[in-house]
């Protein structure tokens, strides 16, 4: 019996050594697992593994470890960057996969070049390719692998915007982790569905999901804190504002204990304004007010534009409707303008910082090619001929010239956007002031016109908001702000003046792409043409805009019957001369201004034509 046990250890002994050496002699190179080791290195160092990786011979090796090796690469480009060897080095991997899938490892494969496509090339018809066939790949009983081929789905279909598709991939997601006995993930998608009802308009079927939801105990912070924002969405929008203050407060308090601490103070405001709303339609106006002040507290610096904006909205609200006094209304009139303004400033001191790193960065970079470029001269003066050099030095000199004349041409043309956004800088606060100014003045005698001023205001400032930084918008968008903008003034000089604007564009280019526009070159002749033009006059006067697209640009006429060029004197605004200067650039044609009593005996008035350039979208 000894015996027989001492032959089957040596047995066991001398296996072990046959395996050692065959690992010794076909595999003199470190395992794939040290590679991975080595992900969270600096970039240089990661470099350095990368072409250690490459350098192995893979002819002898078996599949599996041929496809880790190139997995391992395929992690490591993706720290360096390089997407496209990603991607490369990915399709291999999946390609050894002939039939079904049998391993956590083979999806894992999958899924990395699935996102890989999705979320780092932004290509979602790859993305949805490798998608379904890895999902061709599965037994029909692979419930956890297919449900995370659905959930995938569902986040693709959102990204295209094709919500229904992606409700329809939700519902099959939740139904596999459930069958998967995934309660957590099932839980997570299940809210996620309900969610995408109620944003197709169906209110009811997301209130019946949200209310019968058994798997509260699942989800995470952030996926309870969801659940009952949801509910109380829901509370909100049918008016049974307790219910929503209940599900609000519940919501509130998951979100103070968030372990992201950047989301914090983003869902607080939210919470904040959702329960100011609630109160709002309980006519609780003081309780409302403290939900408000909370939100101040906090600061909207950093939070998103939505949230900024039903904020501010909610303030003057519940000042007006507390029937707060004068001086209180136009104090929260005065802190929307100041924040507004603030948030100008900040934009364009933002804007002109990274302007001026990049060009200083630019000019660094040219200094660098023309040292290096001068080096070479150098070198290449003591290798060649003097014929051949002057011809090589003929080259080069025109090259450089034609590269800086074009690189000199599109830093003008930037530094003329960057002036027109400086332009519109100074013009938003100054009609905003007027405007305020206006609703101040009237508050007390007209309240409700007023109010209706107000919500016209607030949809102009909308506007102005949007289209700040903007070098181009829709130009259906551009005449509706100018629209806004004259009906505001009409109120201001009432029975002063009647307007047309005749956009005859559509009609002919209706079956072209989308026109887009400069914003807020129209503008300042608008203004000049109302206020100087008819505020002056003792009769009622006539505004016509006419629009007509040309070959290379947009033909634009404001024509007005005030009293004229003469008394008006719009060539010495500098607003008038940048937008001349941006025109001239961008389309050769400056601005025409004329008066028309020159043009006919007995008419008066001013005609400004303008040649505005456009872009198709």
């Amino acid at each position: 019996m000894k015996r027989l046990l001492l032959l089957s250890l040596l047995s066991c002994l001398f296996t072990v050594i046959g395996c050692k050496k065959n690992v010794d002699t076909s595999e003199e190179f470190r395992l794939p697992h040290f590679f991975e080791t080595k992900l969270n290195l600096e970039t240089d160092s990661l470099a350095y593994y990368l072409e250690e990786l490459q350098s192995i011979p893979k002819g002898k090796l078996s599949d599996s470890l041929k496809r880790e090796y190139s997995y391992m690469s395929s992690r490591i480009n993706y720290r360096l960057g390089n997407f496209d060897s990603v991607l490369d080095t990915l399709t291999y991997v999946v390609s050894f996969t002939k039939e079904k899938i049998k391993s956590d490892r083979e999806l894992l494969y999958f899924r990395a070049l699935r996102d890989v496509y999705f979320l780092s090339k932004n290509d979602y018809l790859n993305a949805e390719k490798i998608n379904e066939k890895l999902l061709s790949l599965l037994d029909d009983e692979d419930y956890a692998y297919k449900a995370h081929v659905y959930d995938f789905k569902n986040q693709l279909k959102v990204a295209l915007e094709k919500n229904r598709e992606a409700l329809e991939a939700g519902i099959i997601a939740a139904n596999m982790f459930l069958k998967a006995g995934d309660t957590a993930n099932y839980a997570t998608s299940y809210i996620a569905n309900a969610v995408m009802y109620s944003s197709l308009g169906n209110q009811e079927k997301a209130y019946d999901m949200l209310s019968n939801f058994k798997y509260e105990n699942h989800l995470e912070t952030v996926g309870k804190n969801q659940l009952h924002a949801s509910l109380g969405y829901y509370y909100n929008t049918n008016k049974l504002y307790k219910k929503a203050i209940v599900s609000f407060n519940k919501a509130l308090s998951y979100t103070k204990v968030l372990p992201e601490k950047n989301l914090i103070k983003s869902r607080l405001i939210n919470n904040y304004i959702n329960l100011s709303d609630s109160h709002i339609g309980l006519k609780k106006y003081d309780v409302a007010q403290k939900y408000i002040d909370s939100i101040f507290s906090l600061g909207l610096d950093n939070v998103e534009y939505d949230n900024q904006r039903a904020a501010l909205k909610n303030s003057l609200v519940t000042s007006y409707l507390r029937k707060e006094n004068l001086t209180k209304v136009v104090g929260r009139l005065d802190s929307i303008f100041k924040y507004q303004d603030k948030n100008y400033v900040e934009r364009i001191e933002s804007e002109l910082k990274a302007s001026k790193v990049a060009f200083e960065k630019e000019i660094a970079l040219e200094k660098e090619k023309r040292d290096i470029e001068t080096e070479n001269f150098i070198y290449e003066r003591n290798q060649y001929i003097l014929v051949v050099l002057l011809l090589v030095a003929l080259v080069i000199g025109v090259l450089v010239l034609n590269f800086y004349r074009q690189r000199r041409f599109k830093i003008e043309q930037d530094n003329f956007l960057l002036h027109q956004r400086l332009l519109r800088s100074q013009m938003n606060p100054h009609f905003t002031f007027n405007s305020l100014s206006l609703i101040k003045n009237n508050i007390e005698e007209d309240k409700e016109q007023s109010i209706k001023y107000i919500q016209k205001f607030s949809k102009l400032l909308r506007g102005v908001f949007e289209n700040s930084t903007k070098n181009y918008v829709p130009i259906e968008d551009e005449l509706e702000s100018l629209q806004n903008y004259i009906e505001l003034q009409q109120f201001r000089f009432e029975g002063k003046f009647n307007y047309t604007i005749e956009n005859n564009i559509e009609d002919e280019d209706e079956d072209e792409d989308e026109v887009l526009i400069p914003p807020m070159l129209l503008q300042p002749f608008v203004e000049n043409a109302i206020i100087h033009g008819f505020g002056k006059n003792g009769r009622e006067g006539n505004l016509n805009i006419r629009l007509n697209l040309k070959e290379k640009y947009i033909n634009c006429v404001i024509d007005d019957d005030g009293i004229g060029i003469d008394e008006n004197g719009l060539n010495r605004k500098s607003s008038v001369k940048l937008i001349d200067e941006f025109l001239k650039k961008m389309t050769g044609k400056g601005i025409v201004i004329v008066n028309k009593k020159e043009l006919k005996k007995g008419e008066t008035g001013t005609r400004v034509e303008l040649k505005i350039p456009y872009k198709l979208f």
